[in-house]
């Protein structure tokens, strides 16, 4: 069962839902009885909102990459808060309704004014590949960062990343990029064939990267490292022809190839 997150000290809600008694979350909660009280008496009391808006924000920042426990964090709520707003909870519905201080802290949360949980593991997999490019085996990698090879293959099958672990991959390979593998403890045999799997896999080296800044944190960037033509003209009449729908006979013209090129091409991708 994941652990929930409490809410920040200084809240009414980890006094209320948490049991805390410290100084200043005991000052939260009579803060908060005292301007309910003095909301009711001026008749301006009304504690809930419409939780709709919140419930479709929160599943917004979750596209974006947040998790729930860190909406929580940044909301001062806590992971029981957050959940409940998307879906029912131990028999408890879904929120109709919320406080309007806790609708306020989650709506104020913006996706590209802070760091996601989690990000795009197409970087972590680029950078990977890399360093097999220059002879470095994934357990000499993950051992370089203080991981077990499992957990750096687990990477590998993994469309999104949390952030500190991508974070890390790129650590170690800016650490080990410059270095040679044969002179940090990898054998010859394991750096040969490590680099000639890189090879037939087409995986780009390093300096292939440097050469297209920001290309390798970008999943909409197809590398075309180690293709040659008739790769590529397969790839782009495959694309054209299955994805796009486009007619062979435009796609000829599009690529200044004739109408049997374009069917060799087509052929040559399917036999890929």
């Amino acid at each position: 069962m994941t652990q929930q997150t409490a809410p920040d000290h200084g809240t009414q809600s980890r006094y209320r839902h948490h049991g805390c008694r410290c100084e200043v979350c005991v000052d939260a909660n009579r803060a908060y009885h005292r301007n309910r009280a003095a909301a009711i008496k001026a008749g301006a009391w009304q504690p809930y909102v419409d939780a709709e808006p919140v419930r479709q924000h929160i599943l917004l920042l979750q596209e974006e990459g947040f998790s729930v426990s860190r909406i929580a964090r940044l909301s001062g709520g806590s992971d029981w808060d957050i959940q409940r707003f998307i879906r029912a909870c131990k028999g408890r519905g879904r929120k109709r309704n919320t406080t309007e201080a806790l609708a306020a802290r989650i709506l104020a949360i913006k996706p590209g004014e802070m760091t996601p949980a989690m990000v795009s593991a197409i970087g972590s997999n680029r950078r990977i590949e890399a360093l097999c490019a220059l002879g470095w085996p994934v357990s000499h990698t993950a051992a370089h960062m203080g991981w077990s090879h499992k957990n750096l293959h687990r990477i590998r099958q993994q469309q999104v990343v949390r952030i500190d672990s991508a974070q890390a991959v790129s650590a170690a390979y800016e650490g080990l990029r410059a270095k040679r593998p044969a002179r940090n403890g990898v054998g010859q045999g394991a750096s040969n064939r490590v680099r000639n799997m890189a090879r037939a896999r087409n995986w780009a080296p390093p300096k292939y990267w440097d050469e297209r800044p920001g290309a390798i944190d970008d999943p909409y960037f197809t590398s075309e490292y180690g293709l040659t033509k008739a790769d590529r003209n397969a790839e782009e009449a495959r694309w054209l022809v299955t994805t796009a729908g486009l007619p062979r006979t435009e796609v000829a013209a599009r690529l200044g190839m004739t109408f049997g090129e374009v069917d060799e091409a087509l052929a040559y991708a399917a036999a890929a």
